[in-house]
């Protein structure tokens, strides 16, 4: 405690991360230092907390806002907050610092909050700082544009004019909030998901579980964290083990470690855009048995979540890049004929040199004057498109042979022949051709899978 903490490390404030800093116009920013401190700001910050309760203010108020119902990296705290409104446009030292020494009063507190909509004074900061540390507690300085979006990402100021909104959903400059699409779901409903892939990867210092999962993409951050903690205590207690060996060792033991990858569709689990990981280690496993920890942004207890912030760019650069089938086959082929033509020149070429039919300066020689070409084609390999799920595994047997041709060139280059001697350079294109050849077979097999 008595860290520095982000605006988006409070969970009830964490859709802050989807609203970027060039939402905050000029306008919004004249608008939300309008904000009155008690019937506008302290109303807007307890609607997106769901702390209706509100504290007389006068001389005897210790915080504007003093709430339980604030979670930090998912951690339940008692904060205090502070707020200066449209009566403070600078907020300085002596304005604050008796509310600051008020709240080191305050048992138990887990967090100090400043929110201001003016402009923040260095030496209120600072003393608002060292009161943090004096009370041993994590603190937070939401200035305006912080505040402002906060309170947009909540859907409580219209994010054209930055005006809150009236209960009809409408701000001072008429603009209407979005309704969005209504989805009802009903209070007691299970979660629905579905569990692609369950893996045992335990070793004989610790029984470990891994998990492709797979949710609705409408369900609220608080219920994926709810249904992270069941399904990571249900993998515990699983009895599913990769061989009778690893029964036969583990029997009954609860896990010791449990790994989630949530998506949202099976496009999410075949692209690795997860929506978040989560990894729960027992904290009584030797230190020598853990594995490494996820580096989260959140947590519950002993489990840490690493929410993915980029999922939504990601997605949309996937889609942004994907293509039918007819438009991906046929620009792979563009590139697999010619590729596959290369591959057997040079395998044509090193048996004659093999066989003794062609010296190895002729050998080099024409696999050099071969390697533009193959260099070529192998760059725009890596350009095409993603490839729709049905063709992925055709994609990859095809960039696989296309990686091993370009090594066969790789080899009698210019750097591979000062790098590698010849007997070395002999047995990497022979291992080369062998595994190329494996790939033919395979490819022939994929082929017939897409048609």
């Amino acid at each position: 405690m008595g860290r520095l903490i982000e605006i988006y490390d409070v969970n009830e404030f964490s859709r802050v991360r989807g609203i970027p800093d060039a939402a905050v116009t000029d306008t919004v920013r004249a608008n939300i230092a309008r904000l009155d401190e008690i019937h506008e700001l302290e109303k807007l910050l307890r609607e997106i907390m769901y702390d209706p309760t509100e504290t007389p203010h006068g001389p005897t108020e210790i915080a504007d806002i003093l709430t339980s119902h604030i979670h930090i990296l998912g951690e339940k705290r008692l904060a205090a907050f502070v707020l200066k409104g449209r009566g403070s446009q600078k907020v300085r030292s002596r304005d604050v610092t008796h509310q600051f020494l008020k709240l080191r009063t305050i048992a138990g507190l887990g967090a100090m909050i400043f929110v201001a909509v003016g402009h923040i004074q260095d030496d209120a900061q600072r003393d608002f700082v060292q009161s943090a540390h004096d009370a041993g507690c994590d603190y937070l300085i939401i200035n305006a544009h912080q505040c402002a979006r906060l309170l947009i990402a909540y859907d409580k100021i219209c994010p054209q004019d930055g005006t809150p909104f009236d209960e009809k959903g409408v701000c001072l400059a008429g603009h209407n909030l979005d309704d969005g699409i209504p989805l009802n779901m009903t209070v007691r409903e299970k979660v629905r998901y579905r569990i692609h892939r369950q893996e045992d990867i335990s070793h004989a210092g610790a029984k470990r579980y891994s998990a492709r999962v797979i949710l609705d993409q409408h369900y609220p951050k608080d219920v994926i964290r709810d249904f992270i903690q069941r399904l990571t205590e249900e993998l515990r207690n699983s009895r599913y083990y990769r061989n009778d060996q690893a029964k036969e060792h583990w029997g009954a033991t609860p896990a010791h470690v449990v790994w989630l990858f949530i998506g949202y569709g099976t496009e999410d689990i075949e692209n690795c855009n997860w929506a978040c990981q989560t990894c729960w280690i027992d904290p009584h496993l030797p230190e020598n048995m853990q594995p490494t920890r996820l580096d989260g942004n959140d947590r519950i207890g002993d489990i840490q979540i690493a929410w993915n912030d980029q999922y939504d760019g990601v997605k949309d650069f996937i889609e942004e890049h994907s293509t039918g089938k007819d438009e991906f086959l046929e620009q792979l082929c563009r590139i697999k004929s010619p590729m596959i033509g290369l591959g057997d020149k040079a395998i044509d070429l090193f048996t004659r040199y093999q066989h003794d039919t062609l010296s190895e300066t002729s050998l080099i020689s024409e696999m050099q004057s071969l390697q533009g070409n193959a260099d070529t084609l192998y760059r725009d390999s890596g350009n095409l498109p993603f490839p729709p799920s049905d063709c992925k595994d055709y994609d990859q047997v095809c960039q696989s042979i296309f990686a091993r041709i370009h090594n066969m060139f790789l080899f009698f280059s210019e750097n591979g022949v000062k790098k590698w001697e010849k007997p070395r350079r002999d047995w990497l294109m022979q291992n080369t051709i062998r595994g190329y050849l494996e790939d033919l077979q395979r490819l022939d097999f994929e082929e017939r899978k897409i048609h």
